[in-house]
């Protein structure tokens, strides 16, 4: 008896040993487990949280040594204000690759694109969840299975690109994503769900979607897939990838310029300052942010434009005036009308 008790505390202290608090590594926090060479991707432990483009590589070199990163914390990056997120990991010699655990970017109201690489192979529950701009979602080939309620309350999930080998996809995983138009899927064969849990589409929402698929792609007569609107067979296995739109300001007006031609653009214009939020009024002068996605069938989703205006500076040149302290529509008072309209302007 003995004997095991001092066994146990050996190998508990062994484990304690081993564990070690995050260290910074370049823009990111991270646990490093020495035994097998990896790393966790972890919350900022300051709390200052994650901010701007995060791009998250497959491997960190931290004193002296190399680490795979082999998986994206509990909440790494819940509630911060990233703008988009790109992710490549690497497989291990067991074909493990990184993964994407519970809500690791769920609440991140200010996301707009999410592109997942190479070497990622699972994307679990509530991962990005009610990730309110989220516009585009590319999956990489490496990936198997998306788990519940991964991108449910997206709202403005337009465009989704699952690669090769998914085969799995969770309960209610793309519910809330009223804004779906195109789903498309690399895979000779179509992803399927546990029958008797709930499908991860909402049949109202994609009756008015499309679903793209190989020529060669199977099941597409059973459900869910039946359920979307139009069906359509793409010439090509891989898809190239829309161009960078460009943001331009002239006389008044805001237009979207992209290389790719016949492409449709997908705009949305934020306040920064977070002044309005469905209230009667809102505080000026405010600045606000103008958001551009290009996409076109047939072609990934562009990576995600943006371009910063600040309300004075944008009314005061107009040809019909100066208006007052953001009162755009010039009533005399600051209101959801004077937002209405900058709205409209902003996104002819």
């Amino acid at each position: 008896m003995k004997k095991s008790i001092f066994s146990f505390l050996l190998a508990f202290m062994s484990l304690v040993a081993n564990a070690q608090d995050p260290v910074k590594v370049g823009d990111y926090w991270y646990t490093v487990e020495d035994n097998h060479n990896t790393a966790t991707l972890v919350a900022n432990p300051t709390g200052g949280g994650y901010s701007g483009n995060v791009v998250i590589n497959a491997t960190i070199d931290y004193g002296g040594k190399t680490y795979r990163v082999s998986e994206i914390g509990y909440r790494a990056f819940c509630g911060t204000d990233i703008l988009k997120v790109t992710i490549n990991g690497q497989l291990d010699d067991k074909g493990s690759g990184l993964r994407i655990n519970n809500h690791a970017f769920s609440y991140c109201k200010s996301l707009s694109s999410v592109t997942i690489g190479e070497g990622v192979d699972y994307i679990f529950g509530f991962a990005f969840y009610a990730c309110d701009n989220l516009a585009t979602v590319v999956v990489g080939d490496d990936v198997n299975y998306i788990y519940d309620q991964a991108f449910q309350n997206c709202p403005s999930l337009t465009q989704v690109v699952l690669g090769k080998n998914v085969w799995y996809i969770g309960a209610s995983a793309f519910f809330g994503c009223g804004e779906l138009k195109d789903f498309y899927c690399l895979g000779t064969g179509l992803p399927t769900y546990y029958w008797g849990s709930r499908p991860f589409f909402e049949d109202n929402i994609v009756k008015g979607a499309t679903l793209h698929v190989q020529p060669s792609s199977t099941f597409v007569n059973s459900d869910p897939w039946i359920k979307f609107g139009k069906i359509e067979t793409m010439a090509s296995a891989t898809l190239e990838k829309c161009a960078t739109p460009t943001i331009k300001y002239e006389n008044g007006t805001v237009s979207f310029v992209c290389d790719t031609e016949g492409v449709n653009f997908n705009s949305k214009v934020e306040y920064v300052n977070k002044s309005f939020n469905n209230s009667s009024t809102f505080s000026a002068p405010s600045t606000f942010i103008v958001k551009v996605v290009a996409v076109k069938n047939g072609y990934l989703p562009s990576d995600a434009a943006d371009k910063e205006f600040d309300l004075p500076s944008y009314v005061g040149v107009q040809s019909t005036g100066n208006f007052e302290q953001g009162d755009v529509n010039r009533d005399g008072k600051v209101n959801v009308a004077d937002h209405v309209k900058l709205t409209n302007v902003m996104n002819k």
